[in-house]
């Protein structure tokens, strides 16, 4: 069997906690694994990332990178202004690309990405981490055939000024969407400005009912007190609370509770869920690497899950216009 060669394009401060370790451990645990390259327009960024996490070369052009190394897949890490056009282009060439969320900034990039992907005949993933969450995955397990009725998704976040909130709620958003296992059917915003805080700051408040018929309530609070990300879902025979971890919250290493009437029926920390408690693993960023590399090492049909993401990228957009409807 020939080597699975992987390269990396960005190597910012995502790649560093969330993507580097899941690739370090991914070759670990599979011999036939080549850490390829990494490409960072900062030269010291690259090497850095080559070090730390053992890739052969460090390169500042991707496209020398990838005409010289020739990679089974290629791991895109960069800021969302610049996804589309480095994505197509990575396309072009042939190979395999798992894109860092956002997958675009709006349906048009996500279009063009699709289109690149289908006529270049290869596969391609939006890394939505919450979806490879072991905790979601539980969630969504202990859930299986009962009847959503409401979900509350709660984001809190703590001094975060973003001039554009929407790329980091869309995280959230994706997370709803996925745990209802359907799309959005409307949305109606509440938008609370502080302007003290910056022009464009805001708390998010979100109702949306579901496709299934189920209703949705988002809270997104970039300005809040502490940094956490917590769901409550009410089905037809129980309640269900997941307390999710990522980057050392408070609520690592995580938890998910199913109640039915006065009896917690099941009781899940999330350090069951995963080799070890850290961050990469218990936020979902080993699975969605490693369950990508398998599906290519499979030869799996060709695969492309960005479909899923264009109504995330449409509603995260909303936010961004400060839209106060969204309808499907």
């Amino acid at each position: 069997m020939s080597a699975f060669r992987i390269c990396v394009v960005g190597c910012g401060n995502m790649a560093l906690t969330g993507h580097g370790p899941a690739y370090r451990k991914y070759a670990s645990e599979h011999a036939d694994t080549v850490l390829a390259g990494c490409c960072d327009l900062d030269r010291a960024k690259a090497e850095r990332f080559r070090n730390e996490f053992g890739f052969e070369r460090a390169y500042t052009d991707y496209r020398t990178m990838l005409d010289e190394l020739h990679p089974d897949v290629v791991c895109l890490l960069s800021p969302v202004q610049y996804t589309c056009e480095l994505a197509v282009e990575i396309l072009k060439k042939g190979y395999a690309v798992l894109l860092e969320k956002p997958p675009g900034r709006n349906t048009e990039e996500i279009s063009r990405i699709l289109s690149q992907a289908q006529e270049a005949g290869v596969s391609v993933r939006s890394a939505f981490n919450r979806r490879y969450t072991p905790l979601v995955m539980k969630l969504r397990q202990l859930m299986k055939g009962e009847r959503i009725l409401n979900i509350t998704y709660q984001m809190y976040r703590r001094n975060r000024r973003d001039a554009d909130f929407s790329t980091t709620a869309i995280h959230a958003i994706d997370a709803v969407k996925h745990i209802a296992g359907c799309e959005y059917e409307s949305v109606d915003f509440l938008y609370q400005n502080l302007p003290e805080h910056g022009g464009q700051v805001a708390n998010i408040y979100m109702t949306a009912r579901m496709e299934n018929g189920s209703v949705a309530q988002l809270t997104l609070v970039p300005m809040g007190g502490t940094t956490v990300e917590r769901v409550t879902v009410n089905t037809d025979r129980a309640s269900y609370f997941a307390e999710l971890p990522f980057w050392s919250n408070p609520d690592c290493p995580g938890r998910v509770r199913r109640m039915a009437g006065n009896e917690v029926t099941d009781d899940i920390p999330g350090d069951r869920l995963v080799d070890e408690c850290t961050p990469f693993e218990e936020s979902g960023f080993y699975e969605e690497n490693r369950s990508f590399f398998e599906q290519l090492r499979n030869n799996a049909p060709v695969h492309c899950d960005l479909q899923a993401a264009i109504q995330p990228v449409e509603i995260a957009d909303c936010i961004r216009r400060r839209i106060a409807r969204y309808e499907k």
